[in-house]
């Protein structure tokens, strides 16, 4: 009967179904694990632009497990263990369903989850993410990172990391540009506009930063070696090495992560384009 329903569903990583799952609890934060399962299983329906067909006489409905893919499932059931032996989830929800099947969303989980603000599954809730970090986003960054996450999700991972990484250099140019035209520091800036190639902007433009620090606002430059320096370096590695001949194959989880450094690493600009305007 499943074979009915052909959905040729990818498969996802772990942090993608972990994301799901977390999502799925907040939605649903007590109930019988087949029902959070199938809370996800239309959700990645939903992401994939698939929808369940009417039923069919004599077609019974075959049950998530065998619309998603086959390493999705047991993939669920992990992360749901996982979050049982962190103390955010419980079994059973009352007294008259004390256990398996059923769950509960403890309070821990509840604060674990809100605190989790990095959790996206599609296109739209990865670029409203970006734009609680960074209200200006740049209309063209957004454009390519649209592309990045819809290539992530096509599981054309060489493509996601070349977006990513214009979206990245689309940023950090901007950021270039304001701090050149700036009355007070624009002429600190100037050999950084000079450069034609992005590496030799990145180059010069720290240095050309680090003797302003002590006179710019505290969260401007807090962190700026983690969400500038080391952030801009592996999106432009992972963008180089993508758009190589020879390179190897991105790991999915690893752009994954990539997706998921871009917000802070944005913030961070939006804050030294604002100290140094």
């Amino acid at each position: 009967m499943s074979q009915m329903f052909n959905f040729d569903l990818p498969p996802h990583s772990y942090e993608e179904i972990r994301t799901l799952t977390i999502d799925a609890l907040l939605a649903r934060q007590m109930g019988q694990f087949n029902d959070l399962l199938e809370h996800i299983c239309r959700t990645i329906l939903q992401k994939h632009n698939r929808s369940l067909p009417p039923t069919m006489m004599g077609i019974a409905y075959p049950g998530a497990g065998a619309i998603l893919h086959p390493e999705d499932t047991p993939l669920v059931l992990e992360v749901f263990w996982d979050l049982f032996r962190q103390g955010a989830v419980t079994l059973g929800f009352d007294a008259n369903h004390p256990g398996w099947p059923a769950y509960r969303l403890t309070r821990f989980g509840q604060h674990v989850a809100q605190q989790t603000p990095l959790r996206f599954h599609d296109t739209t809730a990865y670029i409203a993410l970006v734009k609680t970090y960074v209200p200006d986003l740049l209309s063209e960054a957004e454009a390519y990172l649209e592309e990045a996450v819809a290539a992530f999700y096509a599981d054309c991972l060489f493509a996601s990391c070349v977006m990513l990484g214009v979206a990245a250099e689309a940023e950090f140019l901007r950021l270039v540009e304001v701090a050149c035209a700036s009355a007070t520091h624009g002429a600190k800036f100037s050999s950084v506009a000079k450069p034609l190639f992005i590496r030799q902007k990145i180059a010069k433009f720290l240095p050309a930063l680090r003797p302003l620090i002590p006179s710019l606002p505290n969260g401007s430059t807090e962190d700026i070696d983690t969400n500038f320096s080391m952030i801009q370096s592996i999106l432009r590695i992972a963008r180089n090495d993508a758009g190589h001949p020879t390179a190897a194959s991105p790991k999915r989880e690893q752009v994954y992560v990539n997706l998921q450094l871009f917000p802070p690493f944005a913030r961070q600009l939006m804050r030294l384009r604002a100290a140094l305007a």
